[in-house]
């Protein structure tokens, strides 16, 4: 029984030559307003991503984050004071089923080991 081939691998002009196309490519898509993705869940996957990355962080009271976290993160007590409104409402609407109780342990694993500034504040 013979094996199949390898694949056979671009050649360094063939390579530079094909991302050359790609940016091309992409530049015509922007052109046209097609630089987005597709779908409607990959744009919403999308702009949930751009967002995140930039948004302004808020200088919270570390003391203050975790107690909330502790006492009411099950129904998103430290996301409403972290003026985080999406997913405070979402654990506010889901704390029946244990889920934002199993994140606010997620949140309180990221916060506790946050350096505090000399104020006892934390950047989140």
């Amino acid at each position: 029984m013979a094996h199949p081939k390898k694949e056979e691998r671009l050649s360094p002009e063939e390579l530079e030559e094909y991302l050359a196309l790609v940016q091309e490519l992409d530049r015509l898509k922007a052109e046209r307003g097609e630089a987005r993705p597709e779908g409607r869940v990959s744009r919403a996957i999308s702009g949930f991503f751009d967002y995140r990355e930039n948004r302004r962080k808020q200088l919270l009271n570390k003391k203050k984050y975790i107690l909330l976290a502790v006492f009411t993160g099950w129904m998103g007590g430290h996301r409403f004071y972290a003026r985080q409104w999406v997913t405070a409402i979402l654990y506010l609407l889901f704390f029946w089923c244990g889920f934002p109780l199993a994140m606010t342990i997620v949140d309180l694993m990221i916060v506790i080991p946050m350096q505090p500034n000399e104020n006892g504040n934390i950047l989140l």
